[in-house]
């Protein structure tokens, strides 16, 4: 199995944009003032970006139409007073993240850029996928990117990979979509929490030795989180205590951000993707 290890991008480009004020509506206005927010941060350092996740391009009308939609698929997801002069002051709570393990597959696969937002800005809910703080097998702490699956005080457990919260069973339907790539294969499932909130999980055709599908039940403690990767059969996550923060729980203080959007893709149709 493998873990959501994940490394945080280097250096962020910022470059004025001029921003003309026109007479749209209050909504509209507020919209316009994202999307210009988001051009700030993206535009200039797109090419680099791309280098960096190995997804470089010469084909310049192809980065083009990225860079729209990682534009879009971020500034639908900024706080609704982001604006140009806040993204360049505190860049709007965003923190860019690259992803190396395919253990959220087919949330968010590996060697994509995402962006995640700081938790003075968003509050945690459940189905996030967040990125945090973690020790693997008792390693250095690293950063990883799993899903939130229990709340603090909720009592969780799992019966034959089925999710139960406060004893309520959390839906999962199969679509009947199969992925089949090099390192990551298998049918994609659709798990709802109560609230209602829907996302994609990942099972392999063939479930691998050590797989925990049976766990719990456990009562979280405050501020603590029960959290799984998307690619159930390949994530070391809070089924694995010993392995995993060596109690198998993600504390509040050690969430780095909520997930947003992906900015870079080696898929050009997932760029702009919400998460």
């Amino acid at each position: 199995m493998r873990s959501a290890k994940i490394t945080t991008s280097i250096g962020t480009l910022l470059l004025s944009v001029p921003f003309t004020m026109v007479a749209f509506t209050p909504v509209a206005l507020a919209e316009t003032e994202r999307e210009s927010a988001a051009r700030t941060l993206v535009e200039p350092a797109y090419p680099i970006w791309l280098a960096q996740a190995k997804a470089w391009t010469t084909d310049m009308q192809l980065m083009k139409a990225m860079t729209e939609h990682a534009i879009g698929g971020l500034a639908a997801q900024l706080p609704a007073d982001c604006d140009v002069a806040r993204m360049k002051r505190d860049i709007c709570g965003i923190k860019l993240f690259n992803v190396p393990s395919s253990s959220m597959s087919p949330s968010v696969r590996e060697n994509e850029m995402i962006a995640a937002q700081v938790l003075d800005y968003k509050p945690v809910r459940r189905g996030d996928i967040i990125v945090h703080k973690a020790r693997f097998q008792g390693g250095d702490e690293t950063v990883a990117l799993t899903r939130i699956i229990g709340l603090p005080g909720e009592t969780v457990k799992m019966r034959d990979g089925h999710v139960f919260i406060n004893e309520e069973k959390m839906i999962t339907a199969a679509t009947g979509q199969l992925i089949k790539e090099e390192f990551v294969s298998g049918e994609v499932y659709t798990e709802t929490t109560p609230e209602g909130r829907s996302y994609a999980t990942l099972l392999s055709p063939k479930m691998p030795q050590g797989v925990v599908n049976d766990f719990g039940p456990v009562t979280l403690p405050e501020d603590s989180y029960f959290v799984l990767g998307d690619n159930r059969h390949s994530s070391v996550d809070s089924r694995y205590p010993h392995d995993f923060n060596g109690d198998g729980l993600v504390r509040k203080e050690s969430i780095l951000g909520v997930a947003l959007s992906v900015l870079v893709s080696k898929d050009p149709d997932r760029v702009g993707k919400q998460l």
